[in-house]
């Protein structure tokens, strides 16, 4: 085991001297064919020595806007290394693409002749999110948590409204409840509520006996929602400012 680690080490080793001497090697070129008044930025040299797992996968650096200046192939011995030109890039990322799932690094300085002795191990690549549209991933879901909104109109009555996990709050054509009455045993409801994907419902309130109000939702299948924060003062805030209710978790009409 102990010799098998020693082979290892020694392995890494002998790549990164190579990697080095090469960097060398091409700065010398560079400096000896290029005159002096057009010579182009020498290039940043990333590399490293641990992507074993990932053998055979590409490994690209992709620049701040998005665009992929530079690709290489990750060697079977988990090395790699790949030049990226400071006329190309600022900052880069560097992402290996796999079946497996893509992993990328944090934004990198593309600094004229750089090189980092000790190159860039596995760890500092992170899984990348899948990018699934959120759109997609609630369509896939048996429910959807949202809230309800309210704030006092101008006119004293209480305006009601829904936020979304994503997007715009929405806002039912009917979705005032009068600033006096009717009493605590009537629930008044809101037309329909469309959160796409077949997720509907409906707001209801009434007056409590202290005079607030309070709030639920309703979806047809299901007993009424009552979040645990419901109420609606009897006096104040203003018409500026929107209360929410805590969370609560919709599914489709039965």
């Amino acid at each position: 085991m102990r010799a098998n680690l020693i082979d290892a080490a020694a392995r890494r080793w002998s790549l990164r001297a190579a990697l080095f001497l090469g960097l060398i090697a091409m700065i010398a070129a560079l400096a000896t064919t290029v005159d002096a008044q057009g010579q182009p930025k020498t290039p940043h040299w990333f590399w490293g020595t641990d992507a074993d797992a990932y053998a055979g996968d590409t490994i690209q650096a992709v620049n701040q806007n998005g665009t992929v200046v530079e690709t290489a192939t990750i060697a079977s011995d988990g090395g790699w290394s790949v030049v990226v030109s400071p006329e190309d890039a600022t900052q880069v990322k560097l992402r290996i693409v796999s079946a497996s799932g893509d992993r990328e690094t944090a934004l990198m300085d593309v600094i004229v002749g750089g090189f980092d002795p000790d190159g860039h191990s596995i760890t500092e690549f992170q899984v990348v999110d899948s990018g699934d549209d959120l759109d997609d991933l609630q369509g896939d879901a048996e429910t959807l948590t949202v809230r309800i909104i309210a704030r006092r109109a101008p006119d004293g009555r209480v305006e009601f409204g829904m936020r979304p996990p994503v997007g715009d709050d929405i806002f039912p054509r009917a979705r005032y409840f009068p600033a006096t009455g009717p009493d605590h045993n009537r629930w008044l409801r809101s037309s329909e509520i469309d959160f796409g994907d077949g997720f509907v419902g409906r707001i209801i309130a009434r007056r409590a006996p202290d005079g607030r109000v309070e709030f639920g939702f309703r979806v047809a299948g299901y007993d009424d929602l009552f979040p645990r924060a419901r109420y609606f003062p009897a006096t104040g805030p203003d018409h500026n400012r929107w209360l929410r209710s805590s969370e609560i978790e919709i599914g489709r009409p039965q």
